[in-house]
């Protein structure tokens, strides 16, 4: 895409208010697995357009040392993918089904590339960008090029983004429009984005990074609104997204998915601190139009939350995992609108 097409599209839009009616989700189904769990789960999960979930089950010990698995719709366990060395739970889906995982190697980052049958690639080692930054999320576009972001190393407040083609080759890196504002309200201590002054950046290191069924990436920056860039390989943002949270109370939970132009954000509501999620009372859904950000509807999460994992639209569904009550063991849980 030329940039004069670029900048035509490059709009900001805003979902509407609280128009969309609320739904309230009841469990349709549940698919037990063979995993067994005690309910330890790393974040983000991921999912992709077969409708796979990614999950790592991370076992009773201390760290987050464990497997990153990929489960069929149906339950059935497909992939074991080795992450060990792995930098925390920084993964993406690429587009054959195999993941992208980052870690450090004597300070430089190395994204492990792993097919679809959970077996080690080559290593692509990342080039060192003008404005090194600690990444905190990843995605690779269809293409094959990768989106990194996270923060910089000098000034742990300050977010940068940054595009590599599949070889680690620097393509650009670039500062998103509102981040500028978040770091300003960083600096004079704004409790909606940090425990103290320059500690910390609560919408970057809560962002989530996902590459949609139509090749492009979304960011969310976790901000009330929320924000979601739509990125193209380029490094172009192509859209910017503000989806305001269902209730007065409520802010984005490191989720999103979008499938067949429809953009899913969840929100945990009834938050008395916007630094500590644990305040939150309650789940709740909101789906937009991934093209105009026109809010669709939203769904009240009620006895159907868990770790959400896939969306499914045309009718919406989600599917979260949750641990079996009799058996201890993963099981995937499919709820709707009533």
């Amino acid at each position: 895409m030329n940039k004069v097409a670029t900048v035509a599209l490059l709009f900001c839009m805003t979902s509407l208010p609280l128009t969309a009616q609320t739904k309230t989700l009841v469990v349709k189904s549940r698919v037990a697995t063979s995993i067994p769990s005690d309910g330890n789960f790393a974040l983000p999960t991921a999912c992709d357009e077969q409708g796979r979930l990614y999950v790592k089950v991370v076992k009773s010990s201390p760290g987050m040392v464990g497997p990153l698995l990929r489960l069929s719709a149906k339950g059935v366990l497909e992939t074991e993918f080795d992450t060990e060395g792995a930098l925390v739970n920084i993964f993406a889906v690429r587009p054959n089904g195999g993941v992208a995982m980052l870690h450090l190697d004597k300070g430089t980052e190395v994204v492990d590339n792993f097919g679809p049958d959970g077996k080690r690639e080559s290593p692509v080692r990342i080039e060192r960008p003008p404005e090194p930054f600690f990444p905190k999320q990843v995605a690779v576009f269809h293409s094959g090029e990768m989106l990194i972001a996270g923060l910089q190393f000098h000034a742990g407040y300050k977010a940068s983004t940054a595009i590599y083609d599949p070889t680690g080759h620097l393509v650009k890196q670039f500062v998103l429009d509102g981040d500028a504002e978040i770091e300003r309200a960083i600096e004079v201590g704004d409790a909606r984005y940090t425990r103290a002054p320059r500690e910390g950046n609560e919408p970057a290191s809560r962002s989530v990074a996902i590459t949609g069924d139509d090749g492009l990436v979304y960011l969310m920056r976790a901000t009330s609104p929320a924000t979601v860039y739509v990125i193209s390989p380029a490094g172009e943002v192509i859209r910017k997204i503000a989806v305001g949270a269902p209730t007065d109370t409520g802010l984005p939970d490191f989720w999103l998915r979008v499938a067949k132009n429809k953009l899913a954000i969840k929100f945990s509501r009834s938050c008395d601190s916007a630094v500590h999620l644990s305040s939150c009372r309650g789940t709740i859904y909101t789906v937009v139009d991934a093209t105009t950000g026109q809010r669709i509807a939203n769904y009240e999460a009620g006895d159907a939350a868990g770790l959400i994992a896939c969306y499914s639209p045309d009718p919406d569904r989600f599917f979260a995992l949750s641990i079996s009550s009799d058996q201890h063991r993963l099981e995937i849980v499919e709820s709707a609108a009533k």
